[in-house]
């Protein structure tokens, strides 16, 4: 990963989200040139330390910590390009980019490790880490899209509707995206998890299936799958669901994250020995 090229995008994506709240505050329906061509610099920047490690190493650069952030960020900023397009909401900026910032600060402070077994390349873990990656990114829209319902919620049962009221998008906006990306992320994050026991079953020797980041990520898919049907069948609406979203991403970050720490072969660093 080229340290510079991601330096350079972080500091892009600081400016965006800078320019991001005068807009939001003023309840303006669009961001400005600014914010946007920011946030587009970032973005390609990004994009660039990512095709530079794709080509360094011959597959997707998806193999440590700064990695694995550093394309979720790239993920997550692209979705947001694609959601503001659809609704043209700007607080979704304000919720959305300290979250891309935060993740490529991490990356950035994160110094990359070499590729060091074939056993990380081939094309069931290339779908794998996409589609995982995918997934969880759609599940964070899902977490936004939550807390906007949330707070306009509150608005709306207020007596005296105030700062928030005419920023925030309308609980039926919030319910699109809601219900869109939900079934968007589940979808990834099923096909994520089916490809990566694929490619579990041939690479990795012993008992693999408890792994705690697989045994974490089969309870958060778990979250997401009685959430889908519960929210789609009419049992779980409004703030049941919301809470439940939130929740979920949550149980995302501690699986992406904390529980990679503590597998020892299916963590960011894998213990090589460990794998054929």
């Amino acid at each position: 990963m080229h340290p510079v090229f991601l330096w350079c995008a972080l500091a892009f994506y600081g400016v965006a989200m800078v320019w991001v709240l005068p807009s939001a505050a003023r309840g303006r329906p669009t961001l400005t040139s600014i914010a946007l061509s920011a946030l587009t610099l970032g973005l390609a920047l990004n994009g660039a330390a990512l095709m530079m490690a794709a080509l360094r190493l011959h597959r997707l650069p998806v193999i440590d910590v700064q990695s694995a952030l550093s394309f979720f960020a790239f993920n997550v900023t692209l979705a947001f390009f694609l959601a503001y397009h659809r609704y043209h909401v700007t607080w979704l900026g304000v919720l959305i980019l300290p979250f891309v910032f935060a993740m490529t600060l991490i990356a950035a402070l994160n110094p990359s490790r070499p590729l060091v077994s074939t056993t990380l390349r081939g094309g069931w873990l290339i779908v794998h880490s996409s589609a995982m990656i995918l997934g969880y990114t759609g599940l964070f829209l899902t977490f936004v899209a939550a807390v906007m319902y949330l707070m306009q919620e509150g608005e709306l049962k207020s007596k005296h509707p105030r700062f928030f009221y005419n920023r925030l998008p309308s609980l039926e906006v919030s319910d699109r995206l809601y219900d869109r990306s939900l079934v968007f992320g589940l979808i990834c994050l099923s096909v994520g998890i089916l490809t990566g026991c694929v490619w579990a079953s041939r690479a990795w020797q012993g008992t693999w299936e408890l792994d705690p980041k697989i045994l974490a990520t089969l309870f958060t898919w778990f979250i997401y799958l009685i959430l889908c049907s519960t929210r789609f069948s009419g049992a779980w609406r409004g703030r049941r669901s919301a809470y439940v979203a939130i929740l979920g991403f949550v149980a995302v970050m501690v699986t992406f994250l904390g529980v990679s720490f503590l597998s020892s072969q299916h963590g960011f660093f894998p213990t090589i020995s460990r794998m054929h």
